[in-house]
């Protein structure tokens, strides 16, 4: 045998040997999907048979769940809740991070990362809703019986330094969008919850409770929401938007003064991008950005403790907002 045909054979063997492989590997794939999706649709129904007995119908087209992406996959799922309350279509819901064995109920354990996605997603206002609620007419007059929108929530955990970091982001077509980030510390206590229990145990509210605030920040974009706003008090009232416009910015040069005189001027930079915003509205941003994280003290205390306190936990959170 000369080295050609042993190169021949060998390589006939490799290639042999690799479509093995594949073939097992590729059987092992759709054997675990098929698992993994029966697992889902089996979820999926106890989940409706659940919400039926709560007097919600809840319906979907197909649920799909990939090990290899890490996703489950939801098309047309519908919730029709009773006559006063909305109804809620969302196209298509992505959820990625599920491990199949978390699926499988396998394993139990808190995913270091998630996030999900609802695309083409429309709440139905009924009309047994708006005739009894004023304040669901008026929503209704400026953004209609159906509000399409879409959202993007994801979280990161980080094990090491037990830091989450959490964002969302909202748009409402057509009206305005939202990109919320927030940075949280002290989060090992996530690990500990059990999805089996059905109440959270003192120890892990307890430790919940020593949960810092890092950082946050929140962008809002007007998408003609404000323009609308202002258009449907224009025919409530009679005044023009231009008169409305500047009403509220009288109203907010008033309250700047008048806080000035009782809190001194920590307000006034807000109230001065509050006054900017209104004039042009387009963007509004918020920052909190402490020089050492705000416990979970803090915040109560500064709620709840008067004005001094929350003076003071402004200037600690070094708050920011800008316009535009």
């Amino acid at each position: 045998m000369n080295n050609n045909q042993f190169k021949s054979k060998g390589n006939t063997g490799l290639l042999f040997l690799a479509g093995i492989v594949t073939i097992v590997l590729a059987g092992s794939y759709f054997y675990l999907d098929y698992q993994v999706d029966s697992r889902a649709n089996e979820s999926m129904l106890s989940l409706v048979d659940e919400a039926h007995a709560q007097g919600v119908l809840l319906s979907y087209s197909s649920i799909e769940a990939s090990p290899l992406n890490q996703t489950v996959e939801i098309v047309d799922l519908t919730v029709i809740g009773n006559e006063l309350e909305p109804d809620v279509q969302l196209g298509k819901v992505v959820m990625k991070g599920f491990r199949w064995q978390d699926l499988t109920n396998e394993q139990n354990k808190f995913p270091l990362a998630m996030s999900i996605d609802i695309y083409n997603g429309e709440l139905h206002l009924k009309k047994s809703m708006i005739d009894t609620n004023p304040n669901l007419q008026a929503l209704a007059r400026i953004l209609g019986d159906t509000i399409p929108f879409t959202t993007n929530i994801m979280y990161k955990f980080n094990p090491e330094l037990n830091l989450l970091n959490v964002s969302l982001k909202q748009a409402v077509e057509d009206n305005f969008s939202f990109d919320g980030k927030v940075l949280l510390g002290n989060m090992a206590w996530l690990t500990t919850l059990d999805q089996q229990q059905a109440q959270i145990p003192a120890k892990t509210m307890s430790a919940a409770m020593n949960s810092t605030l890092n950082k946050f920040s929140m962008t809002y974009q007007n998408k003609g929401i404000i323009e609308k706003i202002r258009a449907d008090i224009s025919s409530q009232t009679g005044q023009s938007t231009e008169q409305l416009t500047q009403n509220s910015i009288a109203q907010l040069e008033q309250l700047q003064l008048s806080s000035a005189q009782h809190w001194g001027p920590v307000f006034t930079p807000f109230i001065d991008e509050m006054i900017k915003f209104s004039n042009d509205p387009e963007q509004l941003k918020l920052d909190i950005s402490p020089l050492k994280p705000l416990t979970s003290q803090d915040l109560l205390l500064g709620f709840l403790g008067g004005e001094a306190n929350l003076i003071k936990l402004i200037e600690d959170a070094h708050l920011a907002l800008e316009a535009n």
